[in-house]
């Protein structure tokens, strides 16, 4: 099956061009092999065993990071001079673009279609090539669907009228006695928002018009975006969508447990996750399009997975071998079996490689139809924009803010980017490098750092700080404020508890029990520490981590009849409460949760505004006569379960 594509665009981008250029770089190697280093969100096992294959002197290592953070990150590194070789970014805009080598004169370029190019093209060069795209759509149970005689809609009133009948009959509704979801990450709900008014806005020739405005900056979200919101809260308001996934510093809606378990009965999301969904489901799953409610066709959504470049360091003298891997790397990705190698390992389902031919399979029946006639909408904006319109929108949503104040933020936003302005605090006095989710696993030099400061600041015996809050390095030199904003992004409050020695180990054995994951991601429950040491054995696929000895800093024990002050977030105490793995399962130090029980050796002692991003920038404020550093020392160790 040949698809056709129709390529409309929205390309927004509010960054700050600075001056420099990382450099550098140096060629490195493993047994006479040329490394090759590039960030990803998920393993690429494929793509790094067809590298490889094809080219025995290359090894290529996948650096995995969270797909919120993975633009930030990057950018900061290649500021910093640690950038990646082969330089990932979800659009072809914005800060990184100065530190990309032009592309333009490698053969490989020519075998993408050249709408996609001319779009992502800068000054008419090309620094980037677009890997595979995602569809998505409304992923549905099929089996619960047939079972239950409900109908496969054809427009959105249909689609709500199933959505209202699933819930009636309680068909996969769980304990918020919701039937519908999007996971509640600012990038999904963003996708969600523009998508549903794709069929008939920007689909529609007064979408392109709108579109091509915000090129000369007289578009305006405020007074004419407001109707992508028009769906989600009917949704909410009759009851098929649970609003608190939206509240900030909550988890994500678990679909792929909810959805292959029939907890859920349709959720707006990719083909990818749809493939993951049925490998492990007995149920029946498919996909549907986006639908009009004014008579429009449905379209489908598209987005690249992702667009590759090359480090611009390693054109300077000396890093010839290094580039060469890197110019051989992206031109095998960029043949069909590359790309079907990737889809492989990403479950993407469309190449922008021209006249590529993919396997009947990989587009989802339901939205076959409007792939072979072209009704794709390739969403491409910029990934700190989503970010920030996603997150004025899950404002909205939860009812923190109305929609009139959440959007013309939007449009300040949008008008004045992200300047970067922000206060000098002090110096750093080395890297602190966040990387393969080092901060979930062991002790690090940031989590030794921000979990000291927090507990110097607070005055408490024992402060910890989850993995998962600690989102970006620190580098050596001058730290700005709005630094702090990428390592430490989340505004859960600090709490002041006093617990006994039980509840302190109770809340370690938590922190260790999902290193390993069901997708290979370290759980962000881990717990940095200061004002203790603990020990834990390695977990294996068949053995969980079991902790094995927790004591105070100088090595001795902990005193069972004493009563310790710790600092904790309001998050891990149970505020959002435990639903959906809120609170991370931290349910031995719940305070604010009705649904769980409250354990009495749990005292709240103090309740703060601070976050830990306030906390770690007045004790960098405070220590402004001396260089900050922190060292790895011997507070967290991990050992093998056969010692």
């Amino acid at each position: 099956m040949k698809i056709k594509q129709s390529l409309m665009c929205i390309a927004i981008a509010g960054a700050v061009v600075l001056t420099g250029c990382s450099s550098g770089k140096t060629e490195s190697s493993d047994g006479g092999k040329t490394v090759v280093t590039m960030m990803y969100t998920t393993e690429l096992p494929h793509l790094e065993e067809f590298i490889e294959t094809k080219y025995p002197d290359i090894d290529l290592q996948i650096e995995r990071n969270t797909p919120a953070t993975l633009d930030g990150e990057i950018t900061r590194r290649l500021r910093n001079g640690h950038g990646c070789d082969i330089v990932t970014s979800t659009l072809a805009t914005g800060d990184v673009l100065n530190y990309l080598a032009d592309l333009s004169a490698d053969e490989y370029v020519s075998a993408y279609q050249s709408g996609i190019m001319h779009k992502t093209a800068v000054n008419g060069k090309n620094l980037f090539i677009p890997l595979p795209a995602q569809y998505y759509g409304y992923i549905y149970n099929v089996t619960l669907a047939k079972q239950n005689g409900l109908s496969v809609p054809t427009t959105q009133d249909e689609l709500l009228e199933m959505l209202d009948k699933a819930k009636q009959k309680n068909i996969g509704t769980g304990e918020n006695g919701a039937d519908f979801a999007v996971d509640g990450t600012e990038q999904e709900t963003a996708v969600f928002a523009l998508a549903s008014v794709v069929p008939d806005f920007f689909g529609q020739a007064d979408g392109i018009q709108w579109t091509d405005g915000l090129k000369d900056g007289t578009s305006k979200f405020s007074g004419k975006m407001e109707m992508c919101l028009d769906l989600p809260l009917e949704m909410i308001e009759k009851g098929y969508m649970d609003s608190m996934p939206f509240l900030p510093d909550t988890n994500a809606v678990p679909i792929l447990e909810k959805m292959s378990n029939g907890e859920m009965f349709m959720v707006f999301s990719s083909v990818s996750m749809l493939d993951n969904i049925k490998e492990i489901s007995d149920y029946e799953f498919d996909m549907l399009p986006i639908f009009s409610d004014q008579g429009n066709p449905a379209w489908t959504i598209s987005s690249p997975s992702a667009f590759l470049g090359i480090n611009s360091a390693l054109t300077e003298k000396g890093n010839e071998t290094k580039l060469d891997a890197c110019r051989k790397i992206l031109s095998l990705i960029s043949t069909p079996e590359g790309q079907d190698v990737f889809m492989k390992d990403n479950g993407a389902a469309y190449s922008y490689l021209v006249d590529y031919q993919p396997a009947d399979d990989i587009v989802p029946a339901g939205i076959q139809d409007c792939i072979e006639n072209g009704y794709n909408f390739n969403l491409s904006i910029s990934a700190d924009f989503m970010r920030y319109f996603g997150s004025r929108c899950n404002s909205v949503l939860c009812g923190k803010s109305e929609i009139e104040p959440a959007f013309a933020e939007l449009d300040a936003y949008f008008q004045d980017g992200d300047s970067q302005n922000g206060s000098l605090l002090g110096t750093i006095g080395q890297d602190m490098i966040v990387q393969n989710y080092n901060v979930r696993l062991q002790e690090t030099e940031i989590g030794n750092l921000v979990s000291d400061a927090i507990r110097e600041i607070m005055g408490v015996d024992i402060a910890v700080v989850n993995g998962g809050s600690i989102r970006s390095s620190l580098y050596k030199g001058d730290i700005y404020s709005y630094d702090l904003d990428a390592v430490l992004p989340y505004d859960n409050k600090i709490i002041v508890l006093e617990v006994n020695a039980d509840v302190i180990r109770s809340m370690l054995e938590n922190g260790i029990s999902a290193i390993i994951s069901d997708n290979n991601i370290p759980g962000g429950r881990f717990l940095n520490v200061s004002g203790l040491k603990y020990s834990f054995t390695a977990p294996t696929e068949e053995t969980p981590a079991q902790l094995v000895e927790v004591t105070l800093p100088d090595g001795s024990p902990l005193d069972e009849n004493a009563a310790y002050t710790i600092a904790v977030t309001n998050y891990m105490a149970g505020v959002n409460g435990y639903f959906d793995n809120n609170g991370d399962g931290y349910t031995m130090l719940n305070v604010y949760s009705d649904d769980v029980p409250k354990d009495e050796n749990v005292k709240l002692v103090r309740e703060t505004d601070l976050t830990f991003k306030s906390v770690l920038e007045d004790y960098i404020v405070s220590h402004n006569n001396e260089e900050i550093s922190s060292k790895v020392e011997g507070r967290i160790i991990s050992v093998n379960q056969n010692d």
